[in-house]
């Protein structure tokens, strides 16, 4: 498994290595990426989304996704 740093160090090499007319491209996706929200907080969006579903609807939804789940199973295993 590679580390963290062992990583960044790839990384730092391999920017070492482009082009200097490739550079500024570069720089563009970095800043992009910088600026792009973190999927935790897209995720962390939904909780609560459920709070209010009536209780029998949230067991039958309960119910059908492990029935599913077990029927997807079966066919992984065939």
């Amino acid at each position: 498994m590679i580390t963290y740093i062992q990583r960044r160090n790839q990384i730092l090499k391999r920017i070492s290595k482009i082009p200097k007319e490739k550079l500024k491209a570069l720089d563009e996706y970095i800043s992009k990426l910088e600026h792009e929200p973190v999927r935790k907080n897209r995720t962390l969006s939904f909780a609560g989304a459920w709070e209010d579903m009536d209780e029998s609807i949230l067991d039958d939804f309960t119910k059908r996704l492990i029935n599913n789940r077990q029927k997807n199973r079966s066919r992984i295993d065939d």
